[in-house]
């Protein structure tokens, strides 16, 4: 099939499963930090939760600022606990916190089957995704979909302006952006007039903002495998 179009997909949570491992992490961390400071769980995990956003707000969405967040938290607790710094323990948080970057992850349901039909759809297929490089690579890498990908793009954060110098000469009215989160992928595109497509299901409180759901460009998806038949209405395609 001739050229359709130009598709920017977010991968973490898009295409592939990824707060599931944090979650995880953050379930083993703050029993760990609750089991040696005293202080209950549930409000160790609040407090780490708010620390997360917090510090990648300050350092951006490199692998770091987990740890960082996590070994924070831990001093707070042990410091209000009157309890001395353990450094095995924060060998430990350093250990679990790398843990969500390294996994291999699962791909979402239906989401290789869609990466699929968008190529052989006609259109060009960017991953347009935030995070460190080197990770975000291996990440696209391990799951055996790269012959459905034209171009990787990976940015430290997702703003407009980074979307515009993405989307480059290409006609905007020919692309859109797929994502779950509201603040990285829905935002941006619906900024610059760019049809969005927003996977809404769950993210961290990094993600969650207002957005306008009555902008004629935002378009509700409940999973990735609704996109094609979007898709098809949008470009008068086949599905």
């Amino acid at each position: 099939m001739g050229f359709t179009g130009h598709a920017f997909v977010d991968w973490d949570d898009t295409i592939a499963e990824n707060i599931r491992y944090f979650r995880e992490v953050e379930a083993q961390i703050s029993l760990l930090i609750a089991g040696r400071t005293g202080f209950d769980r549930d409000e160790v995990q609040r407090r780490g939760a708010e620390l997360d956003v917090a510090v990648a707000r300050q350092m951006g969405l490199v692998r770091e600022s987990l740890a960082v967040a996590w070994l924070t938290c831990y001093r707070e607790f042990a410091g209000r606990a009157g309890r001395p710094v353990d450094p095995a323990v924060e060998a430990e948080l350093r250990r679990l916190c790398a843990i969500p970057y390294e996994t291999r992850q699962e791909l979402l349901p239906g989401a290789a089957e869609t990466l699929r039909w968008l190529h052989e759809a006609g259109f060009e297929v960017t991953i347009w995704t935030a995070g460190e490089d080197a990770v975000q690579r291996r990440k696209i890498q391990e799951s055996g979909l790269t012959r459905w990908i034209h171009r990787q793009t990976v940015v430290p954060e997702k703003t407009a302006e980074r979307l515009r110098d993405a989307i480059g000469d290409r006609d905007p009215g020919r692309c859109f952006v797929v994502g779950n989160s509201r603040h990285s992928d829905i935002r941006p595109a619906l900024t610059l007039g760019v049809a969005a497509y927003h996977v809404d299901v769950e993210t961290w409180a990094y993600d969650h903002l207002d957005v306008d759901e009555e902008d004629p460009n935002y378009h509700r998806l409940t999973h990735i495998g609704e996109l094609p038949r979007l898709l098809a209405q949008r470009f008068r395609l086949a599905v």
